[in-house]
Formats: structure tokens, C-alpha cells, sequence
């Protein structure tokens, strides 16, 4: 059932129609009723929240006579939240700015604590971070104006030759999802 209100007239002859308006009301009572069910069904999409895991690195080709001597890896929109262990013969930092900027980076003290293994566990769950989204794999835009890759760094092995550096990327992060550091 519709309510039609006609068009009033005023002393001069000028129309209007009433302000008050019941459909109005009525749709206003509706549209408040059915406000807590949209909520429901929208919710939080979940890109939109922050994530912890725990950053392990591997995957680093190693040859028969080099050994990880060190390694840097620079972040972009990563929090660190914790460094959860330290390498014996090692030191180990992370942090960032108050921009996006970040770094986790490790250097062996001698090469009895340089490790001979692509993946060395030493290296595993080292770092707790926060992302507040995907892990952007490679550089958008150019060098200076553009968004970097979310992990890029290097690694610097130890040869009978002396030293080489060898670029490291996404692949050689593996994130776990994790709200805290192992317990060791």
C-alpha cells in the first residue's frame, strides 16, 4: 500500500509537497533494522589485518667449498617484532625506521661458525615480523619512485678464493604464520 500525498498550495499559488513523509520513516526503520545483519555479512577481509610469522632463510646455493659468512636483507613493510635466537659465534640484527624501510642482517664472528649447508637450521625461525599484507616479490616502479620488494638482500660466502656475494630474494624466506618466538 502506497500513501500519495498531493501537492499543497500556498496563498500565491506556489506548490510544495509536506516535509514530513511517512515512507521516508518507514524506510529509515528498515534500513536500521537490517543494519546489524550487512555488518555480519561484510566483516573484515583478511588482507586487512596484520599477520606474525616467524622468518626462517635457506635456500642459498652453497658450493662444496664455500660456507654463509654473512647476510643482509633489506625489508619493505615489515615490523620486526622479536629476534627469537641467536646463532652461537653470531651476531644478529633487525629494526627499521619510522618508514616502511627494514633490515635483518647476520655475520658469523669466524669460519668455525660459518655454515656449509644451503639451509641451515641455525637459521631457521630467527626473526618474528608483522606483515600488513602480501609479500610483493619484486620491485614496482623504478629505483626511486616505486614500492620495493618486500625482501632483497645478500649473502656473502666464503670460497678458497676468498669472498663472493650472491643476491638474495623472496625465495630464500620462508615465512611460518606464528604469534610468538619458539621456545628453545
Amino acid at each position: 500500500m502506497s500513501v500519495s500525498h498531493p501537492l499543497r498550495t500556498l496563498s500565491g499559488g506556489v506548490r510544495f509537497r509536506p516535509v514530513a513523509d511517512i515512507r521516508a520513516e518507514c524506510d529509515h526503520l528498515v534500513m536500521k533494522a537490517l543494519l546489524p545483519f550487512a555488518l555480519l555479512l561484510i566483516g573484515a577481509a583478511p588482507s586487512d589485518h596484520d599477520r606474525r610469522y616467524l622468518l626462517s632463510l635457506g635456500r642459498i646455493p652453497v658450493g662444496d667449498t664455500e660456507s654463509i659468512e654473512a647476510f643482509s636483507i633489506r625489508t619493505w613493510g615489515v615490523r620486526f617484532v622479536a629476534v627469537c635466537h641467536i646463532p652461537r659465534g653470531w651476531r644478529v640484527k633487525a629494526g627499521s625506521s619510522a618508514t616502511p624501510n627494514g633490515e635483518v642482517s647476520g655475520d658469523g664472528s669466524q669460519g668455525a661458525t660459518w655454515f656449509r649447508r644451503s639451509s641451515p637450521k641455525e637459521l631457521q625461525q630467527l626473526v618474528l615480523v608483522t606483515l600488513s599484507g602480501p609479500v610483493q616479490r619484486e620491485t614496482v616502479g623504478s629505483e626511486d619512485n616505486g614500492v620495493p620488494a618486500t625482501f632483497i638482500g645478500t649473502v656473502t660466502l666464503s670460497t678458497d678464493d676468498g669472498k663472493v656475494q650472491r643476491v638474495l630474494t623472496y625465495r630464500n624466506v620462508t615465512l611460518t604464520p606464528s604469534h610468538r618466538c619458539p621456545s628453545r
